[in-house]
């Protein structure tokens, strides 16, 4: 019931004597006061791990210990014991080693969560790479510590996976520092912009959003946080792809002009596009690559961008914009 068994192996017959408990962990309890054999305990062992078992025990017969300190043991109902054994020389009256005493934890539950939480991080991060964020990350409530989910490759900060407030307030603008330390006394859902030091004396702005991850009943245990970096041209689908998009039509372009503040002669000036070529193609619901040249679309996609807008890619695909 506790999940922890013994066994004794000894040196003289190489024979095993298994206590109740092992028994039981084994599903074997028809076999308890019996000797076992090194047979007996294979045919239970995880395929995958009998060599490993055969291996182990002949290092132990040679008074040595093995490498190996994990077992999977299938039981006669089908399922599978992860268990941890851990080893101590076994001596007679006179202190000499006459075989070893190993005692077998049963770890099925920590290896089960383990997987599952394993499983977890792999789903966070296919989430993660299709969101068009530079940072993705988790932190304590008082903020006092950092927890990289995800960050793009070229922002030059440090690849550590764990931030301390003090390291991470450090990279920030001091006049912007207040602003953090305002935003950890909230407890709903935060959005601000701050100026972080991505190389000496070089700040960028970056928007951070973040969201209470609440335990069952509903209170915040943790924050998830995404942040992007503000400035021309930078996040999101590169201009050059956006041009050549399907889902790139006149109606999403005059959104993303207006959206900027912008009017068609201004787009007209920023793009080097005739006005005239700019009102044909936002007055078309078909792609822009079917109504203009793939350079004129290009010019255009790249003029918003360096205006300040960011186009993303949707988690179903689609192309949306923002500032």
């Amino acid at each position: 019931m506790a999940g922890t068994g013994f066994c004794t192996l000894s040196f003289a017959d190489g024979r095993v004597q298994a206590s109740e408990g092992l028994h039981v962990l084994a599903g074997t309890t028809d076999h308890i006061g019996q000797q076992i054999s090194l047979e007996f305990i294979e045919a239970r062992t995880h395929p995958d791990d009998r060599a490993a078992l055969v291996e182990s025990f002949h290092m132990l017969m040679r008074d040595l210990l093995p490498m190996r300190r994990d077992l999977r043991l299938i039981r006669e109902d089908g399922t599978v014991r992860q268990l941890e054994l851990r080893f101590e020389r076994l001596m007679d009256d006179a202190k000499r080693p006459i075989g070893w005493i190993i005692c077998a934890l049963d770890r099925t539950q920590e290896e089960s969560l383990r997987k599952a939480m394993s499983m977890m991080r792999r789903r966070l991060h296919a989430v993660f790479e299709r969101l068009d964020v530079d940072i993705a990350w988790f932190s304590s409530l008082d903020g006092k510590f950092l927890e990289l989910i995800r960050m793009s490759e070229d922002l030059g900060l440090p690849k550590t996976p764990i931030f301390t407030l003090e390291s991470w307030f450090n990279s920030i603008h001091p006049d912007d520092r207040q602003i953090v330390l305002d935003s950890i006394e909230r407890r709903d859902i935060y959005t601000g912009e701050v100026r972080v030091e991505i190389a000496p004396g070089e700040y960028v702005p970056m928007r951070n959003v973040r969201y209470p991850v609440a335990d069952e009943n509903g209170q915040p245990v943790e924050w998830l946080g995404l942040t992007s970096i503000r400035r021309p041209g930078h996040g999101g689908v590169i201009a050059e792809d956006v041009a050549s998009e399907e889902l790139l039509n006149g109606p999403l372009l005059r959104g993303a002009r207006n959206l900027l503040g912008w009017t068609i002669p201004v787009l007209a000036e920023q793009s080097g596009v005739s006005a005239s070529t700019i009102m044909r193609i936002e007055e078309a619901t078909a792609p822009v690559i079917e109504v203009a040249r793939r350079r004129t679309a290009e010019r255009l996609t790249l003029a918003l961008t360096e205006g300040g807008l960011i186009f993303h890619r949707t988690l179903t695909g689609k192309l949306a914009i923002s500032l």
